[in-house]
């Protein structure tokens, strides 16, 4: 009989008495969201401060006109130029615990002697336990900022899209890359690919629905037709898509041409492929985020999207050297609990709009 996976959270759940698990270091963390590395799916801008400019040179208007000989008619050639702005926001994560929530369960081993029980420092528990899963969260924590960001996030009883017991500070960092990419197919709708499967009114037929024949190969196939036709020679350009959609992808194919598209496992919770000559990229971790955050309960919010462009144009922004900072962690003489804090800003930006076709 398999072990039962067990998060750290539930740790308090386990005792030495009721068979469970007998060490610390036994202790099954489950499975997290990411294991994925954040660089390959933006550009990081250093030292950038909240109302500085990301500004880009664009093309020269068309030049050669008929003729030749002397005294030629000197004109001038625009050449386009853009800009936008940096709105960077802050995050923190302040914790802390106290030893007493450690009492009666598995890691009461961990626990200090005398008057330094209460130091949880350069204990296994901070070292095996706490740290790790800090780590995994801190990573969850940056995807759902720059892909899920929303300085305007409402839960869904406020008319919002966030799951009701979600906390809606979670995402009011930044407006993150879903919702400026949302805003360029409303602003341009010959970007957008309209997913019909995303307006079904339960989830079951949100899935249902997309897996009809057709329906996937259609929605890429859109995507790739009426795409800029310069996003397809972009460094590291594909189309990135929900799991969802990439599934649904494999199914039509081998269903309604017997093709056999091959996944190539990048690194956990990223594959990659090929369609048309193009790769695309199944990201599962934008599957289970709006699962988790994104659920009124009866429907999921846009379960099915897919982005065509490239990374070269998805810009993440902050003052520091790193998105990440590191973390700060003491035991507190005075309230006698272990603190930890960690601190930092980023902010988000879309380059030339007109790089992405989007599918949602």
């Amino acid at each position: 009989m398999a072990k039962e996976r067990i998060t750290w959270e539930k740790l308090s759940n386990l005792t030495p008495g009721n068979g469970a698990i007998q060490d610390l270091k036994d202790l099954l963390i489950l499975t997290n969201f990411i294991d994925e590395e954040l660089g390959r799916f933006f550009t990081l801008r250093q030292n950038v401060r909240n109302g500085d400019k990301l500004g880009w040179v664009g093309e020269m208007d068309d030049i050669g006109w008929v003729g030749s000989g002397c005294d030629p008619v000197y004109k001038n050639a625009n050449i386009n130029f853009a800009e936008k702005e940096w709105k960077i926001g802050e995050w923190q994560i302040p914790l802390k615990w106290c030893y007493k929530e450690l009492e009666n369960t598995i890691a009461e081993y961990c626990l200090k002697t005398g008057t330094k029980i209460g130091d949880l420092t350069s204990t296994d528990y901070m070292d095996d336990i706490v740290y790790p899963a800090l780590d995994l969260a801190i990573k969850r924590m940056m995807w759902r900022f720059i892909w899920f960001g929303d300085t305007e996030a409402q839960n869904v009883e406020s008319s919002g899209q966030i799951t009701d017991d979600v906390d809606v500070d979670l995402f009011k960092t930044t407006d993150g890359f879903w919702k400026q990419l949302f805003a360029i197919g409303t602003a341009s709708p010959s970007q957008k690919t309209a997913i019909a499967a995303n307006e079904q009114t339960t989830t079951a037929l949100q899935f249902s629905k997309l897996k009809e024949a057709g329906v996937a190969i259609g929605i890429f196939d859109s995507m790739l037709e009426n795409a800029d036709s310069r996003i397809a020679s972009m460094e590291g350009a594909g189309i990135f898509a929900t799991k969802s959609l990439c599934d649904a992808l494999t199914k039509d194919l081998k269903r309604e041409y017997k093709e056999i598209l091959e996944w190539e496992q990048i690194f956990k919770g990223l594959d990659v492929t090929e369609y048309n000559g193009i790769p695309v990229y199944r990201v599962s971790i934008w599957d289970r985020f709006i699962q988790k955050y994104q659920n009124d309960g009866t429907k999921l919010n846009l379960p099915h999207r897919a982005m065509f462009g490239s990374p070269t144009q998805l810009f993440v922004g902050t003052p520091a050297d790193d998105i990440i900072s590191e973390l700060d962690a003491w035991f507190d003489q005075n309230s006698r609990t272990n603190k930890l804090y960690s601190t930092g800003k980023l902010g988000c930006l879309i380059g030339e709009d007109n790089l992405f076709q989007i599918a949602y």
